[in-house]
Order: structure tokens, then C-alpha cells, then sequence
């Protein structure tokens, strides 16, 4: 009878989880910590028009402009983990350049290094000349502020809810449906000259609260068991504690 009991708890967790991730498989709590992005990956760049500083944390625009496709795109050296509830980084606008053609989004592994994120399939974007989201298309909307020289603006994953969401000087700007599947970089993009902006992957404390904002989630995803309706014999209180996302 107690394995039958925890068999229909772990069941119930595991429905619950695909149901609020749109993933198959839920966090695994005894496997190895997954790596986190710590640095800019300078060898999948177009270094054509950007310098990645030693620190490979720092980019700078180095050329003209002369062309549409003329961008300095960089990735994080690895992909974004998804094993945990939220995913975050930011990155500080040290010089907003001639013309302050900045991104900031998630791309996916095979993405064209000469484009915007955001331009190509399976790939997002917040822009800080005009404010835009671009997903996946050429064509932005109206998404948020703009954003210059003296900002930082960031860029995360809420896995429970399956949406990318932006900020700007610790600032929700707002979330957006992540309808892109496989392993996602982090990504910048520089456009104008002396455009540069310094990346933080999370060694050093973020202006945005992220403590807060994954206490605010993990409450929303509480609440939401807490409405569902269980099945006979099961206990909020059991499905709490085998449902704990870490």
C-alpha cells in the first residue's frame, strides 16, 4: 500500500510539472549540477566587426556600419541550464556607440553569427534602439523602453511558465511565450561603432532581484497545486514536498 500511495504522489507531480513547463522530463534532484554559462565564447563569434576583451566578458563594436548585416554577435560558451526554475543574465551598456543597436535575447545553437537575435528562426531579442521584441523574424513590435549608455538590461528564462522575460534597471519589462524548444545561448549583438557592453553571467550580485522574483514564482506555482483538485488519499501537503522545483 505505501508503494502504491507514492507511486500515485510521484504521478501526479510528474503530470503537474508537464503540464506548467511544456517539458517531458522534470528536474532531476539527484543529478549533477548542470553548468552555467560563465563567460563569452570567442571562438563561435563574427569577429569581424567586435572585440571580445581578455575577460571575455566585455565587447566592443569595431567597425563602420556599413551594412544591414554588418553585426558583432556573441554567444555565452554554454547553453542556458534547465534544471532549475529560472534562468538569468544581464549586461551593462558601457558606451551606446553612433547608434545604440544593442541586443540582448537567446539564441539557438546554430545560429547565424551576422544577424541580430531575433532576426532568425528560433531566436529572441530585445533591441535598445527602438524598445523592440523580435522573434524570429525580421519585424519587431512594441515591447519596452529603450534603453543607452548607463543602463543594464537583462535577459531570463521562467521554466514553470515556459516564457522568456526582459528588465531594465532591475525593472521587469516583461515576459514573452517561449515557443522555442533544444538548448538556447545566451546571446548580444553590437551594431554601431564603439557600441560596447560588459556581460554579468551572475558572478557578481545582478541589479535585477532575482532572489525575490523566484520566490514570487515558486509562490504562483504553490498556489496553483494548492487549486488544483488531487486525487483520493492525496495530500496537498505530499505533493508539496515530492513537488519542490529546485
Amino acid at each position: 500500500m505505501v508503494n502504491n500511495h507514492q507511486d500515485l504522489i510521484g504521478s501526479y507531480f510528474l503530470g503537474l510539472w508537464k503540464q506548467n513547463s511544456g517539458t517531458q522530463t522534470p528536474p532531476a534532484e539527484d543529478d549533477e549540477e548542470e553548468e552555467a554559462p560563465t563567460e563569452l565564447n570567442t571562438i563561435n563569434t563574427y569577429g569581424g566587426f567586435l572585440n571580445v576583451f581578455p575577460d571575455k566578458l566585455s565587447v566592443q563594436y569595431t567597425s563602420v556600419n556599413l551594412h544591414g548585416h554588418d553585426v558583432g554577435v556573441v554567444q555565452a560558451n554554454r547553453a542556458a541550464p534547465v534544471k532549475r526554475l529560472l534562468y538569468y543574465f544581464e549586461i551593462y551598456v558601457k558606451n551606446a556607440g553612433a547608434k545604440g543597436q544593442i541586443a540582448i535575447g537567446f539564441t539557438a545553437e546554430g545560429f547565424k553569427m551576422r544577424r541580430q537575435p531575433g532576426w532568425e528562426a528560433n531566436s529572441y531579442g530585445y533591441h535598445g534602439d527602438d524598445g523592440y521584441l523580435y522573434r524570429g523574424q525580421g519585424k519587431g513590435e512594441t515591447f519596452g523602453p529603450t534603453y543607452t549608455a548607463g543602463d543594464t538590461v537583462g535577459a531570463g528564462i521562467n521554466y514553470a511558465s515556459q516564457e522568456f522575460f526582459f528588465t531594465k534597471n532591475g525593472t521587469i519589462v516583461g515576459p514573452v511565450y517561449k515557443d522555442v524548444k533544444g538548448p538556447l545561448f545566451p546571446t548580444i549583438a553590437v551594431h554601431s561603432q564603439n557600441e560596447e557592453v560588459r556581460v554579468n553571467f551572475g558572478k557578481e550580485p545582478f541589479f535585477f532581484d532575482l532572489k525575490a522574483f523566484e520566490a514570487q514564482e515558486r509562490a504562483k506555482q504553490q498556489m496553483m497545486i494548492e487549486k488544483m483538485s488531487l486525487p483520493q488519499n492525496v495530500s496537498h501537503g505530499n505533493v508539496l514536498v515530492q513537488g519542490s522545483i529546485k
